[in-house]
């Protein structure tokens, strides 16, 4: 009980913009992967809208700290992005004078660029505790939705092994971060091999998509927990 009111006061504390932004990309990405590819309207609309808004001067939710940190997101989305651009291009071309004729969903470059961004601006914002926190629960409730979307709630008896881990760790990581931390590195681990995510590395778009959105939130979180100073959170 105490956890489900921790989860209503975290959703509380969303602006309405981050709400509904959260639930656009949500829907978008899943009804794109399970429905229509048109569907990613929704999730451009959810990244992009927001932004859009802000640098037209018509939507100012943000302070000054939170536009600092949406910047050094922005400029690691870029680097980051940039690289394993520059890095898949030369990969899978190499031997070839193909400039302009490369095949390589962009759908999977955007994804990179928006996980850099969104993992980097709630760690710079919240700190790595809390930041791991949301970001599992944010993921978690994607796992969630993507299940009951595909098969209904039989989706979730059929997947609880890849729903409920981010649920719990997000939890656990406030009390026992340390240990939430090796957890999470581990269970990484374990997805990657379990699921067969090295067949995704040679260029296979789905694999890629699962460790992005599997295998790196679980990742990151675990490394961020423990990297955390004791002093950190305070």
């Amino acid at each position: 009980m105490k956890h489900l009111k921790n989860l209503v006061g975290e959703l509380r504390r969303l602006s309405p913009v981050g709400l509904a932004s959260l639930g656009l990309v949500a829907a978008g990405l899943i009804l794109g992967a399970v429905v229509d590819m048109a569907w990613l309207i929704l999730f451009a609309v959810g990244v992009f809208g927001p932004v859009f808004l802000r640098e037209a001067g018509l939507l100012k939710d943000r302070d000054e700290f939170q536009r600092e940190a949406a910047f050094r997101a922005g400029y690691r989305a870029y680097l980051v992005g940039g690289i394993f651009l520059a890095a898949v291009t030369i990969a899978k071309s190499w031997g070839h004078a193909s400039l302009g004729h490369e095949e390589f969903p962009a759908s999977l470059a955007l994804t990179v660029l928006v996980m850099v961004y969104f993992l980097s601006y709630l760690t710079d914002y919240w700190g790595a505790r809390k930041a791991a926190f949301r970001i599992l629960l944010a993921f978690g409730f994607f796992w969630l939705m993507f299940a009951l979307l595909e098969a209904g709630p039989l989706g979730l008896l059929r997947h609880p092994h890849v729903v409920l881990p981010f649920f719990v760790l997000a939890f656990t990581s406030r009390r026992w971060p340390r240990m939430s931390g090796i957890l999470l590195i581990a269970l990484s681990m374990f997805a990657f091999f379990y699921f067969h995510l090295g067949r995704g590395l040679p260029g296979k778009p789905a694999g890629l998509f699962v460790i992005l959105i599997l295998f790196l939130p679980l990742l990151y979180s675990g490394i961020a927990l423990l990297r955390e100073k004791p002093d950190e959170e305070t």
